[in-house]
């Protein structure tokens, strides 16, 4: 770490005032910018290499290296003969040179290469070519849903820099990017903040910083500047701060001195990508800390609770789908030995053509299987959460929803109570003082303090003096000015006296300069608002003397004072009558909704200490002597839509809390005006009240409670506590420091992305950029509609799966084997996993989607509805299609006359085409029904809207022209005519009519129960 004497000399007066613009340019011409180098993605070729590792892809390769074994030994023994000699030199080879992990790869080429062979002998292996296409697209499916998976996992961990940093450039404080910090520059430091570089602490009021990433310590390490000339650096080190740790307490001023990669952070990443040969030797566990700093720098890839039950019906279909294959083979097997299919040799045969033929039959069952497994194993689940992730997460990103942790798309979605802050949240944040007080005298917003026009007296002079220095002194807020507008930078209460004074405070004529007060009342000691204090005191030095200045809570500076100060200046006597009156003032301010804010200030004796540590010694004494200075009110107008916001959370049957440190007053005054309070019960209770409830009697109220004001970061982290005991799915909102506890505990926390500190956001799951309720709404929206559309494409699935698999195992026992090919059952596939899962997961919300209550944490995804529409459909499927295969196997229906097919004998080329083709316009149908999940829903609603959906569709007609126009042996098809089209698309539209009459046949059902 460079010492401040080596930043001093680059840079002069960096560590006093700030960088200049300049020297931030030469700053970051020299050292770049405030950027770590990505960690490390692993090879795309690799990662598409891993696939063949599935244990369906071995069963696959197996299959497909047999099969163009045995044809090429019908084409020529010797050719045979030197392929199987080839497959068994590279499996042992591969195997002895330790290369088994990549075996099925090197298989596939291998078997690529014997296809070759095969065609160059004129007798191309078709059965093998298809399974080696099963293979590429099972494995490319796999591939494409972690590709994708992995493009989004980047851009979230690309937010793990959206950390905004307040340095101070050209004499003014400026809120920046973190990569934009140079070296050099001096940075801000309050509670809550996150270290934005490496540097030095050059000012510093009781500021704790949390070391764990690097230490591992927990408690939080106190940091000070040091004496000049001690240039040691370490975490150990007071004056030493390291980018990535957190300020737990207190305020203070660092100079940057070292950024990016330079960094520990940065050194410590470069060490886990292998970039860096410099082992770490800064502490006795860099295992541990690597550990801490990989998770610090990506975000976790654990799997979400939906993605687990996917898994879990996945792994119960995959298992009905082996056991169904394997009596599908047997099915086969007996019918083979029944037809002489597979025999042994009778006398006067040619034994080795009987054999190699029943081989072939064998083999012929043994592929057929392994494709029924292959389609019967649903790999589109995971592709299906991966793109409703991927839509979710992008919806929500552009309605302000910053997701950190994709599990939080799917989670908020099911929330069934939503606990919220009020300011920013449900109101607009944009914070004016809209009434004072001074003594019993109350001053509106209209109106001047001071009796007449605006006048250009001292501020010494005005009655507001002392709440004037103190809204300036006793602060850390600043004003911006950026393109012609003026932004707070820091806390919007304070903010809004910031502003208010720039507007001359009620009392001038021209604005007061915040920054002038500071200069001219430098700030000695300062001991920040805290919810437990529920105050901020700050010692400045006035002239020769020391004043401590206190803003905070009315009621607990009003017990804390015995003197006020009156409207006309002097300070009087404050006895009960008076406390009383004032205090009938400001409830009558918090009852008109606004924030209320008192302000005290006292001298303090000419031989008080002036030195930071001496002052912190005696910090018991500071706050002796305090005189009542006056108040304010400040107004906060709702959101515009908060109000509709409510309401739909109420239709959509999430209950809403509002949880605020506000008093009880200003909190109640609106939850009436949002409609929180509407219903005769519910119930507003303040932190006092709340704080001596047990937590049965606390469960047995809370859902009553609307509510809870002066609350207490504890009092957030119980109520997440209790109502989770409840089954309740909580989502909660937080902006500081002490609520990281409750939000990690929360099933969705949410930052504020305006208001909140960075301590915050790393502890929730999502930050609202705009820091609106309505933006939770809308996520909530987007979060059901990821969970309807993964069920649309499961009832899709299942419908073919049971369909297939039926139709498949009934054939052989009704003396019929369903003519689809190899390929053919591929081409199924392919619309049955990718093409679906796109379509159906790509349905925009529907209208009546929060006028339904939130699912349960134990809910099954497969909804009896959903049954009922996956055992009717695939009934109607089974029916059809072997009555259809019955017809043209033993009455010649759409024979046509034309040739026979080389796989199905039995059968004409143009039946086999018709059979191949109803079934897929069945499934292109289908889509459209599997968009219903209610017996009362239509799959037509909206569909025309969904462009996506209509071109995936499309897409699937067009393929299937394609392969029957231009397969032919290949696919084992024949052109059709157009008035055949016509007609299999009209007949298989049968499949609209039957599944709306089986809906409303179950709706009249259940309305009849009912």
């Amino acid at each position: 770490m460079r010492s401040l004497r080596a930043i001093s000399d680059i840079f002069p007066h960096a560590t006093e005032s700030g960088l200049t613009t300049g020297q931030v340019a030469e700053s970051r011409a020299k050292f770049g910018a405030n950027r770590l180098t990505p960690l490390p993605r692993e090879p795309v070729w690799k990662k598409f290499l891993e696939k063949f590792a599935d244990p369906i892809i071995k069963i696959l390769l197996a299959a497909s290296l047999l099969k163009i074994v045995v044809d090429l030994f019908e084409t020529s023994p010797l050719a045979g003969g030197l392929a199987l000699g080839m497959v068994l030199v590279v499996v042992l080879g591969a195997l002895a040179a330790k290369f088994g992990e990549w075996l099925p790869a090197i298989l596939f080429a291998l078997a690529g290469g014997l296809v070759g062979v095969s065609a160059a002998l004129d007798d191309p292996s078709y059965e093998g070519l298809a399974v080696m296409v099963a293979v590429f697209l099972a494995t490319g499916v796999a591939f494409f849903s972690e590709f994708r998976s992995d493009r989004e996992f980047e851009k979230l961990n690309a937010t793990r820099d959206a950390i905004r940093v307040k340095v101070l450039r050209d004499g003014g404080v400026h809120a920046l990017a973190l990569e934009d910090a140079v070296v050099g520059d001096l940075v801000l430091l309050e509670m809550g903040d996150e270290i934005p570089a490496d540097g030095r602490i050059v000012r510093s009021n009781e500021l704790h910083v949390d070391q764990a990433l690097m230490t591992g310590e927990s408690e939080p390490a106190k940091k000070t500047a040091r004496i000049s000339g001690d240039d040691s650096d370490g975490p150990d080190q007071p004056d030493c701060v390291f980018r990535g740790t957190q300020v737990r307490d207190g305020v203070g001023q660092m100079v940057v001195t070292n950024i990016g990669d330079d960094t520990m952070l940065g050194q410590i990443a470069q060490r886990l990508s292998g970039a860096s040969p410099t082992p770490d030797t800064s502490d006795a566990t860099p295992e541990d800390r690597s550990e801490r700093v990989q998770q610090k720098l990506t975000i976790s890839k654990a799997s979400t609770p939906l993605q687990e039950k996917l898994e879990a019906l996945a792994g119960l279909i995959s298992k009905i789908g082996y056991a169904a294959a394997i009596a599908i083979f047997i099915a086969l097997l007996v019918r083979g030995l029944i037809q002489g299919e597979v025999r042994l040799p009778q006398e006067g045969e040619d034994a080795s053509k009987v054999l190699l033929g029943s081989v072939r039959a064998l083999l012929s069952y043994f592929v057929y299987m392994v494709i029924v497994i292959v389609v019967a194993v649903p790999e589109g689940l995971p592709m299906s959460v991966t793109v409703s992730l991927a839509i979710a997460w992008r919806k929500m990103s552009q309605a302000n929803s910053l997701v950190r942790q994709l599990v939080a798309c799917e989670t908020i979605g099911s929330a069934t109570v939503i606990c919220s802050d009020k300011t920013g949240t449900l109101t607009q944040n944009k914070m004016t003082v809209s009434r004072v007080g001074l003594g019993t005298t109350v001053y509106e917003q209209e109106g001047t303090v001071s009796p007449g026009a605006k006048h250009d007296e001292s501020v010494a002079h005005s009655p507001l003096f002392w709440v004037i220095v103190n809204s300036a002194a006793n602060s850390t807020a600043s004003l911006e000015e950026k393109n012609g507008k003026t932004t707070v930078v820091g806390n919007s209460t304070e903010g809004a006296l910031l502003n208010w004074l720039a507007g001359g405070a009620w009392s001038r004529a021209d604005g007061l300069s915040y920054i002038e007060l500071r200069t001219q009342y430098p700030v000695l000691y300062q001991i920040h608002f805290s919810s437990d204090r529920k105050r901020m005191t700050t010692v400045v030095k006035n002239a020769d003397s020391a004043v401590t200045l206190v803003k905070g809570a009315p009621e607990v500076l009003l017990t804390q004072c015995d003197k006020y100060r009156a409207a006309d200046g002097s300070t009087r006597a404050l006895t009960p009558d008076i406390r009383t009156e004032i205090q009938a003032h400001i409830s009558t301010a918090a009852g008109d909704a606004m924030r209320t804010l008192a302000f005290a200030h006292a001298e303090l004796p000419a031989d008080f200490p002036r030195e930071e540590s001496a002052i912190h010694d005696r910090r018991a004494a500071i706050e002796n002597g305090l005189i009542f200075d006056g108040w304010v009110g400040i107004r906060d107008p709702l959101r515009d839509d908060v109000k509709e916001a409510i309401r739909q959370c109420r239709t959509a049957g999430i209950e809403v809390k509002m949880i605020t440190g506000d008093t009880i007053e200003t909190a109640t005054a609106i939850g009436r005006e949002i409609g929180l309070l509407d219903e005769p019960d519910a119930l507003a209770l303040t932190h006092a009240d709340f704080a001596k409830l047990t937590d049965a009697e606390l469960s047995a109220i809370l859902p009553r409670l609307r509510v809870l004001a002066r609350a207490l970061p504890g009092d957030k982290f119980r109520i997440v506590e209790l109502l989770q005991a409840q089954n309740h799915v909580v989502a909660m909102t937080g902006d500081g420091t002490n609520d990281a506890p409750a939000l990690k505990k929360a099933d969705v926390g949410l930052a504020m992305g305006i208001s909140g500190t960075e301590v915050a956001k790393e502890a929730s799951k999502i930050v609202l950029l705009d820091d609106a309720f309505s933006t939770i709404v809308r996520g909530v929206h987007w979060g059901r509609a990821l969970y309807e559309n993964i069920q649309r494409f499961i009832q899709f699935q299942l419908t073919i799966n049971v369909s297939a698999l039926l139709i498949a195992f009934l054939g052989p026992f009704l003396g019929l084997k369903p003519p689809f090919t190899v390929l053919q059952l591929l081409w199924i596939n392919v619309i049955m996993d990718t093409f679906a899962a796109i379509a159906l997961c790509s349905e925009p919300p529907r209208a009546n989607l929060m006028h339904r209550p939130p699912k349960t944490r134990n809910e099954s995804i497969l909804t009896p509805a959903m049954l009922g529409t996956i055992a009717s459909t695939a009934m109607f499927f089974v029916v059809v299609m072997i009555a259809f295969l019955l017809g043209m196997q033993h009455a010649d229906w759409f024979a046509g006359g034309g040739p026979k097919s080389d796989e199905f004998p039995e059968l004409t080329l143009r039946q086999v085409t018709l059979f191949f083709t109803v079934y897929v316009f069945f499934q292109v149908w289908n889509q459209i029904n599997c968009r219903s999940l209610a017996p009362e829903e239509s799959g037509w609603h909206r569909l025309f809207e969904n462009r996506q959906f209509l071109a995936i569709a499309s897409l699937t007609v067009v393929g299937q022209v394609l392969i029957v126009s231009f397969g032919g042996a290949v696919f084992n098809v024949e052109p059709l005519r157009a008035v055949d089209w016509l007609v299999v698309a009209a007949a298989t539209s049968s499949v609209l009519l039957f599944a709306e009459v089986a809906r409303r046949v179950r709706l009249w059902t259940t309305m009849k129960k009912a």
